[in-house]
């Protein structure tokens, strides 16, 4: 027989690697136990940090009480004859009262009051006999955003601040202790007038001053409220009724300065205490406040002008945020959040109190709901800072792209609808917007209340038109003599004492020039945009000496570029025609009214 041939063994190869398997096909039983230690794991040290964090905040809490003391002693040492006239919340806790269910809110809010606060001047309700009034803003500032309204609130709340207005200027043998500044080289100093008391008729006369309401913060800080948006131009307060824009009933010491720096170091229980006492119906006196006097009645009730706080969800600042015990405190606190300032018409005769509020000029609710309340008041003023229609329309949209509020690609998209349903309000004068000029009173109300919206942020088109506006409120009954116009342009280049004496002049507010001069680089810092001459030097002079001051800004958002800002801005060819043709034609006729202008 022959041999079979062998056949040859096969080379060894190199095992081919495992095909791949999805990540799903791998986890098994023993994963998933890894899976729930992982998760324990990241539990205990979130329970670490939170412990470390609660670690902190005692900490923190600590050193401000140990704090707190000396900066008391110190403003007593430094302020002796600044003491605030009224005391301060007594000592509590953040539990609140005892057997206090911790629910959302405690008692239902008090009814909806539609009675107008009285509209009156200071000095009518004066010779009515009036002795206690919750004073209603009769300085408005009503237009427009984005052209200088916050650079013109800050000048106008430092130079006409009761403080300063009934202030006067002294030798410095003449002072008396934390009243007087700085002195300067002449020896003469400026004597503030720093109590409630000083602004009296009896003591600062006959001189008119600033007196904004307050806004109420989540721990129970008072400070200078600039907008209010009650009569409407955005998120308005309109249908929580008056006692809202009223706000809660506060003494005023609470708008002395040091009265509200003093209040900022007292413990947060007893601040969130005394929010909670403001908002109840439920007084410590047992007399009912005055928006729950009368024939409404029906238990006690929350105050309009307050919000309940969930601190599952509040944070406090971080000096305060570790008094907080968010695990054994309760859930639910209040706040109170705003105050017009009562006083007696003849005890305090110069309080102007001021709304910033810079959309109602081109809100139809907003006019509708002020005129069918409390009018046209004759000692009104309505102070409007204005810009050209285009760089209102153009900073409006750069302002909400930095607020991250704009979801349009560009500006053209925006605008270009609004202009196509302005023209199907009324196709007659949009095609020909010189005939708004004959329109009468009546006519103009009406179409503005057709065409015109609320004031929102969104209505870029209608919020930069402002003759049809203006008119509006002329024939709602506003004489051209309540109004003043101040451009964009002009507030960039006053100096500061020519932009007080104007305004001044206006509204009746004392200019206490002396005063002011002896701080004069604190005034112009205050009162003079970065392009005056005077605050470039002195913007020069402090950084010299801080490299993190910064100059003031009359802030248009002009320069804003994040997002894109400048670019999306542009208006297109067609949309740029069709708004300067529109534009032109308003500006011409708001020229023809011979309005006041600084």
């Amino acid at each position: 027989m022959g041999a079979t041939p062998s056949t040859p063994s096969p080379a060894p190869s190199t095992p081919s690697p495992a095909p791949s398997t999805p990540p799903s096909a791998n986890i098994t039983n023993s994963s998933l136990v890894g899976l729930r230690e992982v998760d324990a794991a990241i539990a205990s040290a979130e329970a670490a940090l939170q412990k470390l964090r609660q670690r902190r905040g005692l900490l923190l809490q600590w050193r401000r009480r140990r704090r707190l003391p000396k900066q008391r002693e110190g403003a007593e040492a430094g302020r002796a004859a600044q003491k605030p006239s009224c005391s301060f919340p007594p000592s509590s806790t953040v539990r609140g009262e005892p057997g206090q269910a911790d629910v959302r809110l405690r008692h239902p809010f008090c009814e909806a009051v539609r009675t107008p606060l009285p509209s009156g001047s200071l000095s009518e309700l004066a010779a009515e006999g009036v002795s206690d009034v919750a004073v209603l803003p009769s300085l408005l500032v009503p237009c427009c955003a984005h052209s200088g309204t916050t650079f013109l609130w800050r000048c106008m709340q430092y130079a006409f601040h009761p403080e300063r207005v009934c202030g006067s200027v002294a030798d410095r043998a003449g002072c008396e202790g934390g009243r007087c500044g700085k002195q300067r080289r002449s020896g003469r100093v400026a004597v503030y007038a720093p109590l409630a008391a000083d602004w009296s008729r009896s003591a600062c006369g006959s001189r008119r001053y600033l007196l904004p309401g307050l806004a109420g913060n989540v721990q129970g800080h008072w400070d200078y409220r600039k907008e209010w948006f009650f009569y409407g131009g955005g998120g308005a307060a309109w249908p929580k009724g008056w006692e809202d824009y009223a706000g809660v009933e506060l003494p005023l010491c609470y708008w002395e300065r040091e009265y509200q720096r003093l209040l900022r170091v007292r413990p947060l229980a007893d601040t969130l205490a005394h929010s909670r006492a403001l908002c109840s119906s439920a007084q410590p006196s047992g007399e009912k406040p005055w928006w729950q006097r009368g024939p409404r009645g029906g238990g006690p009730c929350t105050h309009r002008a307050c919000l309940p706080l969930d601190m599952r969800k509040i944070r406090f600042g971080p000096e305060f945020d570790g008094e907080y015990d968010r695990e054994t405190s309760p859930r639910w606190q209040v706040q109170a959040t705003k105050a017009l300032p009562r006083l007696d018409p003849s005890e305090h005769p110069g309080a102007v109190v001021p709304d910033f509020t810079p959309n109602y000029l081109c809100s139809v609710k907003s006019l509708r709901n002020l005129r069918l309340s409390v009018g046209a008041p004759r000692h009104w003023r309505l102070l409007l800072v204005m810009r050209t229609p285009l760089d209102a329309l153009t900073s409006s949209y750069k302002m909400f792209v930095q607020w991250g509020w704009v979801r349009s690609a560009n500006l053209s998209s925006d605008v270009m609808p609004q202009l196509r349903r302005l023209r199907r309000c009324n196709p007659r004068l949009y095609d020909s917007p010189e005939l708004l000029g004959s329109l009468s009173d009546e006519q103009v109300l009406r179409y503005f209340e057709s065409c015109w919206g609320d004031g929102v942020w969104r209505n870029f088109v209608t919020n930069s038109l402002h003759y049809v506006c203006l008119r509006a409120w002329i024939a709602a009954g506003f004489s051209r003599e309540q109004l003043l116009l101040l451009s964009s342009e002009k507030l960039r280049t006053l100096q500061a004492h020519e932009l007080v004496d104007a305004l001044a002049n206006f509204t009746g507010l004392h200019h206490n020039a002396p005063l002011l001069a002896t701080r004069r680089e604190e005034f112009n810092a205050q009162c003079e945009a970065p392009d005056s001459a005077a605050n470039r030097a002195a913007w020069l002079r402090r950084r010299q000496r801080s490299k993190s001051s910064k100059a003031p800004l009359v802030n248009t958002h002009r320069d804003f570029n994040g997002s894109n800002a400048q670019v999306r801005s542009r208006l297109d060819t067609n949309a740029l025609a069709e708004f300067t043709r529109l534009a032109d034609a308003h500006e011409a006729l708001l020229a023809g009214l011979g309005l006041r202008e600084v």
